[in-house]
């Protein structure tokens, strides 16, 4: 499975285990909604500032988010 595609459903495993809506990640994140789901939904890459922002809001290590999907 490639490296975006397990960061995105960790990312969205992570939100919802914490309770957070879409749109309430995004927001503290500084992307739009739409932008969140396409990452969520492996459409979009992550990484750099973003993927250490989102690691951050979601209280994990950015590399519980990126580990092993190489």
């Amino acid at each position: 499975m490639p490296r975006d595609t397990l960061t995105g459903s960790r990312i969205r495993e992570r939100r919802t285990i914490l309770g957070l809506k879409q749109a309430d990640l995004a927001r503290q994140a500084g992307i739009s909604a739409s932008y969140l789901n396409l990452i969520e939904h492996n459409r979009r890459r992550i990484g750099g500032k973003l993927l250490l922002d989102l690691a951050e809001i979601l209280k994990v290590e950015p590399s519980m988010l990126t580990e092993g999907a190489e």
